[in-house]
């Protein structure tokens, strides 16, 4: 009953549902069920406390579509649910407590320190006695990798799929076979824990895998692999952004919601090339001024 956001498809298929839960509350005439355009939101990384502020948005501008008969401040209802003890666990504390801040203020519920324990086609249920109605849950806890790689002959993986590799990006088991971004679990030397999931590590990752490749065909050693931390940045739809850099500054606002979309275009240019990433930029801007805010359809 809960719909994960891992292909443009499931999120066009949440986008489907969203506008048709917003339509067939504003036709009905009898008063609104138990967690009718109420949205559960489960688990809180950079993904889940983005989505709800999107969700947000959107939804107020759907009602903003001549949805006239239904008072949508007062009955549009958005919880994030985490098993942690606070919202975005994999950032530093204070990028925490300013999008917490944020959310409560546009009228988000945040419910850390509690597991999901069922989806119903009602709502979910936390713990043994609690239950959320809700008519959209979102899934976006954690990551897993596909389930085949653990079916590969001779190769270690960890309790989440991922390929164990080590500080050459080589897989435990097979010299000839190397993993990065979200199917790969390394942990570097000195270190406790795997590299974080996150696109910057994947992006490190891919440009030190071309050196390796490069030195194994000229018969050289391969290079260890070393991460840096380049710092966070989290964008909250139109109401703020913040981040933290390298170095623990603190960045929020214009300035935060720049970089995040420069780090955006970075990411694309070093998939699509420099000419395909600039063409797609100006093209975005010619067509803003056309393109509707929201589809209804």
């Amino acid at each position: 009953h809960a719909i994960a956001l891992d292909t443009a498809d499931q999120a066009a298929r949440f986008n489907k549902r969203m506008i048709d839960a917003c339509l067939r509350a504003n036709a009905q005439y009898e008063q609104l069920s138990p967690g009718q355009l109420h949205c559960v939101v489960v688990g809180a990384g950079a993904t889940g406390v983005e989505l709800a502020a999107e969700l947000h948005k959107s939804m107020r501008e759907i009602a903003s579509h001549n949805l006239d008969n239904i008072d949508f401040e007062r009955l549009i209802r958005i919880t994030i649910v985490e098993a942690g003890p606070r919202i975005l666990p994999a950032l530093p504390e204070h990028l925490a407590r300013a999008s917490a801040h944020l959310l409560r203020d546009l009228g988000v519920q945040i419910r850390c320190g509690i597991k999901v324990t069922e989806v119903t086609e009602d709502g979910v249920r936390l713990g043994e006695k609690l239950f959320v109605p809700a008519e959209l849950v979102v899934w976006s806890a954690g990551i897993k990798a596909p389930d085949f790689l653990k079916r590969l002959d001779g190769l270690e993986t960890d309790r989440i799929n991922r390929l164990v590799v080590d500080e050459t990006l080589q897989a435990k088991g097979d010299e000839n076979v190397f993993a990065i971004g979200d199917c790969a679990s390394c942990v570097l030397p000195g270190e406790n824990n795997p590299l974080p999931p996150r696109a910057q590590t994947a992006h490190q990752q891919a440009g030190h895998l071309v050196k390796v490749i490069a030195a194994r065909l000229k018969g050289r050693a391969a290079p260890e692999f070393r991460y840096r931390d380049y710092g966070s940045l989290v964008s909250l739809a139109d109401y703020g952004s913040f981040g933290s850099l390298i170095g623990g500054l603190k960045i929020e606002g214009l300035l935060a919601r720049l970089m995040y979309r420069s780090l955006y275009k970075m990411h694309l240019k070093a998939v699509h090339g420099f000419a395909k990433t600039a063409l797609d930029s100006i093209g975005e801007i010619v067509a803003r001024r056309t393109r509707p805010r929201i589809k209804v359809h």
